[in-house]
């Protein structure tokens, strides 16, 4: 980061290959499309940039970039407001090895439409933490740091999302 604050277009490149996937699948998970993800990151590498001179080789590069990315997502998300059914698609995983019976394969899919579905709903903070902590595998601590918050206000929103996951979901 001190390389590419100074200018060194090899470093910032090497910056972007090594974050660009972590930025914009939450950013395509939590937008819902892929125009807004894209902008997102894009956003998120240009205030990068344009900040790289304040980042202290103290701080963790990858919670500042962490916060960059859950601030431009929950600015987004307050712009737009919510796009469920266009979202819902966004939050697929790699898709799984087909199995034989074609029966089992449309009841997967339906079920993975539910969950997203569930998820694009949520509250846009639970949304994000849910993000960040099942797909993106972020520690408890990560998540706060990402969104400015404290660990136990992290517990508590995974907490509240998942109590609304499931009844949404059993219904």
């Amino acid at each position: 980061m001190a390389r590419a604050a100074a200018g060194d277009r090899a470093a910032w490149h090497a910056l972007y290959v090594a974050h660009a996937d972590f930025v914009h699948r939450t950013a395509s998970r939590f937008a819902g499309n892929e125009a807004d993800a894209r902008d997102i990151t894009q956003d998120v590498f240009l205030s990068l940039f344009l900040h790289a001179g304040g980042w202290k080789p103290t701080a963790s590069l990858t919670s500042w970039l962490w916060r960059l990315a859950a601030n431009r997502c929950l600015n987004e998300g307050a712009k737009a407001g919510r796009r469920l059914a266009a979202g819902a698609a966004a939050l697929e995983t790699v898709p799984e090895p087909p199995e034989r019976a074609p029966d089992r394969q449309l009841e997967r899919h339906e079920e993975q439409e539910r969950v997203r579905t569930a998820i694009m709903a949520l509250p846009e903070r639970q949304r994000l933490a849910v993000i960040l902590s099942r797909y993106e595998e972020l520690s408890y601590e990560g998540i706060a740091q990402a969104l400015s918050t404290s660990v136990s206000a992290v517990e508590t929103l995974l907490f509240r999302a998942r109590r609304s996951l499931a009844q949404k979901l059993a219904g």
